[in-house]
């Protein structure tokens, strides 16, 4: 008669996370949300990841994903995701600024490599210079 094996419920561990780099320490903004300098040019990011709050708040608005599914994507935790959607919620005008900056740069450097994106604000500073 075979044995019945009983497999142990692995207990998810949380990352190993220094607490300094290069003699800065990370600086915790919210539950499970930090920041330093040397990482992601000091934006907030989820804990132990390199993840900023930009990444999970823009699939959320741009692309409908759920907490889960975001989730899913990035093979992190729910609670993860529920803790930067609140930071977003708590500090919704700074992060909805850092994406539009982030937008602004991603087409600056599209124009500078591609010529022309047709966005009319680099238009103008083209056109002050």
């Amino acid at each position: 008669m075979a044995e019945k094996r009983v497999e142990k419920e692995i207990e998810r561990q949380k990352p190993n996370i220094r607490e300094e780099i290069d003699g800065v320490k990370f600086h915790t903004l919210a539950p499970g949300i930090t920041t330093h300098p040397l990482i992601r040019s000091g934006k907030p990011c989820i804990e132990g990841t390199g993840l900023k709050v930009t990444d999970i708040v823009a699939l959320k608005n741009f692309q409908d994903m759920t907490p889960a599914d975001i989730a899913k994507y990035y093979e992190i935790d729910l609670a993860q995701v529920k803790d930067a959607l609140n930071y977003y919620a708590a500090h919704k005008d700074y992060i909805d600024t850092d994406i539009q900056l982030d937008s602004i740069n991603h087409d600056q450097l599209a124009e500078a490599q591609y010529g022309s994106s047709g966005n009319p604000l680099l238009s103008r500073r083209k056109s002050a210079s």
